[in-house]
Order: structure tokens, then C-alpha cells, then sequence
């Protein structure tokens, strides 16, 4: 009978014990970049790209008008600017 109690006893300690115990933190997720620093730093990116691509259209566009500028017409016709900035040879 007292080998029945102190069995008792410790299978109950045993279960109480384990119910009471916390729980291991369950690990979080990996820290993501946040949305929306990902997306500052994706919309600062395509602005640069924008910024690339104006500046070598800018530079293309002076470079073309340069040239035009330069090109001397044949006799008989002399330069003319059009209103959107172009130069070109017309008839006298």
C-alpha cells in the first residue's frame, strides 16, 4: 500500500509538473527587410534608373542638335530652326 501511495504521488507531481512548465518559445520568423523600407529602396532605385536614362536622352538629344547645328547646308538653301528647336537646311 505505501508503495502504491509514493507511485501515486509521484505520477501525479510528474503530470502537474509537466502541465505547469512553459513552453519553449516557438522561434519567430526570420527578420524580413520591412515592406516598406523594401519598397523606399525599390522606388529609389527605378527614380536613379529614371534620373540615367533623362540625362543620356538629354545628352543625345544636345548631341543631334549640335550636329545639325554644325552641318552647313548646300548652296541655295541656309539654316532654319523649327519652334520644337530642330535645325535644318530649307530653300532660299
Amino acid at each position: 500500500m505505501k508503495r502504491a501511495l509514493i507511485i501515486s504521488t509521484f505520477l501525479l507531481a510528474f503530470s502537474v509538473s509537466g502541465c505547469s512548465t512553459p513552453q519553449a518559445a516557438v522561434p519567430a520568423p526570420q527578420a524580413q527587410p520591412d515592406d516598406a523600407a523594401r519598397r523606399d529602396a525599390d522606388r529609389n532605385r527605378d527614380a536613379e534608373r529614371d534620373k540615367d536614362r533623362d540625362r543620356e536622352r538629354d545628352q543625345n538629344r544636345d548631341a543631334d542638335r549640335d550636329r545639325q547645328a554644325h552641318a552647313p547646308c548646300p548652296d541655295g538653301q541656309h539654316l532654319f530652326t523649327d519652334p520644337d528647336g530642330r535645325t535644318r537646311c530649307v530653300n532660299n
